[in-house]
């Protein structure tokens, strides 16, 4: 099991360097909008006995993959953030994820899509701040990276979605802004992961089980 705590600035000075860079990998897209797909393994922070509270592990959530869940300082917050934000930019009343610059998840296996939704106070991108980048990496490699202007206070596109074609795969997906007080909020998180080697060996001997049982 992996559990990192993050550096901010470290972080953000190599995203910052990766938005001058050209880097595109056709099998591996990228895209921010008004809906999301949801994918077969979900976490919106409002399961039955889920934790809540601030300075949180970043390993809660390992039982369903997500290996680490941290925030850049380190300090992870789980709640019901509607009073700090002035109700804007967050789903309504429910409890989302939480922390200064940025949000960093990696995941135990091996993904062909995932699905989340950002808000953010750092503002459009421009010559002196704000906006953000997501960036997918597998097996700490870069494989795409996306810069956006994060959703707040009502406007702009939530929903960011990373999809792969070609037999292209990615373990961990790094969100950093570049605002004078970038607190990054995600919610609704969901993800498509690949089996282990070991699964697959399992659901094969119980297909060959199963057909001998219907011989």
């Amino acid at each position: 099991m992996r559990t990192t705590k993050r550096n901010w600035t470290i972080e953000a000075s190599a995203a910052a360097v990766i938005l001058t860079a050209s880097f595109a990998n056709a099998d591996v897209t990228i895209t921010q909008g008004a809906s999301g797909t949801t994918y077969g393994t979900t976490l919106n922070f409002d399961e039955a006995g889920g934790p809540v509270g601030n300075g949180l592990a970043d390993n809660l959530f390992a039982g369903i993959g997500l290996s680490s869940l941290a925030s850049g300082d380190g300090n992870q917050r789980i709640g019901n953030f509607d009073a700090e934000t002035g109700g804007w930019g967050m789903a309504g009343d429910t409890n989302s994820f939480t922390g200064f610059f940025g949000v960093f998840m990696t995941f135990d296996s091996d993904l062909t899509a995932f699905s989340g939704q950002v808000w953010d106070p750092s503002g459009p991108p421009s010559p002196m701040g704000g906006g953000g980048i997501v960036v997918a990496f597998d097996n700490g490699a870069e494989v795409a990276n996306f810069s956006f202007g994060p959703a707040w206070g009502g406007f702009g596109d939530s929903w960011i979605d990373i999809s792969t074609s070609g037999g292209m795969v990615f373990d961990e997906v790094r969100i950093v802004t570049f605002g004078f007080n970038p607190t990054t909020y995600v919610d609704n998180l969901s993800w498509n992961a690949v089996p282990s080697p070991s699964g697959v060996a399992l659901l094969g001997l119980g297909g060959i089980f199963g057909a001998r049982r219907r011989r």
